[in-house]
């Protein structure tokens, strides 16, 4: 198939790059010239295991194609993803300004039926809204509006991306659902499910699952605080919770509170959809307060293991990103963010 992908970060490098491996014609799309002629020249601008062998064959076997021309990366396009950034707005809400900014671009520029697809994480009602941008110049015939979630971790996003636990579609439309299931067949060959939906239902989705984890990244911060008053220790606490088949290992790991490009912004979006339905979600709220608070316990502990003023001293720390195997540092608890 011929795929355009719209946005060449951590999300839209690794989605075109993948789909490029599974044989498909993959153009990826960005503004910055400085790091579309880094991909032209054969060079990652980002750290991701096991992206740049995949990205070298794919490249050298003139599968994966890099440009700053909107026109020229969807031209033959049948399905555009979109993976633009959703940075907080005024007042924690995502801006969806880069997202309708393209599908109004896109609306003059599509000229036969093509499915496009929010990659991006949205808030609920954004494929509502890319639709009514496309269709400002566009016949409704022309194209579908699909909402699909990634779940990748930063890390392990091609595994994530090549062995999905699920994939998770949003349509009404039938049309565009045979398409999304032939181009992701190759990546559900071992049975994992792809899981078809509403467009809503799916953008609920992606919130839901990160507030979820970072829900649970809260709540053994919590066990952990009180660990060291009880005189229990923290990680075996955890091991004895992580094989209960009903919790689970993952996301069970005490520290300096959760951090990244996702699940900051992506829990304080839906805390605020809930307060735009008037509906009080007192969990999400504690999950945020809670997080804010854990960002001094590292140090609170300094303090207390020296007795003494800390004016002077020089503290190392050893890690910046918000976790192992990125270079990302967006949103770090570990960095001049906080």
């Amino acid at each position: 198939m011929h795929i355009a992908v719209v946005g060449t970060g951590y999300v839209g490098l690794v989605t075109g790059t993948c789909f490029a491996e599974t044989g498909n014609d993959v153009t990826c799309v960005d503004i910055d010239a400085t790091k579309v002629a880094m991909m032209q020249s054969g060079k990652i601008p980002i750290f991701e295991p096991g992206l740049d062998l995949l990205f070298d064959r794919n490249t050298r076997q003139n599968r994966l194609h890099f440009t700053t021309d909107l026109k020229e990366a969807v031209d033959q396009a049948e399905i555009i993803f979109l993976a633009l950034p959703t940075p907080p707005g005024e007042g924690g809400a995502a801006d969806l300004k880069y997202i309708l900014g393209v599908a109004d671009d896109l609306s003059r520029l599509i000229t036969r039926y093509t499915v496009i697809v929010d990659k991006s994480t949205v808030p609920v009602g954004t494929s509502e809204k890319v639709h009514a941008a496309l269709a400002s110049h566009l016949s409704e015939d022309l194209f579908d509006v699909v909402s699909n979630p990634e779940f990748l971790r930063e890390g392990l996003a091609v595994e994530d991306f090549m062995k999905p636990d699920r994939v998770v579609i949003g349509t009404s439309s039938e049309r565009a659902k045979k398409a999304m299931q032939h181009l992701y067949q190759p990546f559900v060959r071992q049975g994992n499910p792809i899981i078809f939906m509403d467009e809503r239902s799916a953008e609920m989705t992606k919130y839901a699952a990160n507030s979820y984890l970072a829900a649970r990244i809260t709540f053994m911060n919590e066990i952990a605080n009180l660990c060291e008053r009880v005189g229990a220790n923290v990680d075996m606490v955890r091991i004895g919770m992580g094989t209960d088949t009903r919790i689970g290992k993952r996301f069970l790991f005490p520290g300096v509170g959760y951090g990244g490009s996702c699940f900051p912004k992506d829990v304080q979006a839906l805390a605020i959809t809930a307060d735009e339905y008037e509906y009080d979600f007192q969990i999400l709220k504690t999950v945020m307060g809670v997080n804010e608070r854990q960002k001094q316990i590292l140090v609170e502990k300094i303090r207390k293991y020296y007795q003494e003023p800390l004016a002077g001293k020089t503290i190392a720390v050893w890690g910046l990103a918000f976790k192992p195997n990125t270079d990302d540092i967006r949103g770090s608890t570990g960095s001049g963010d906080h």
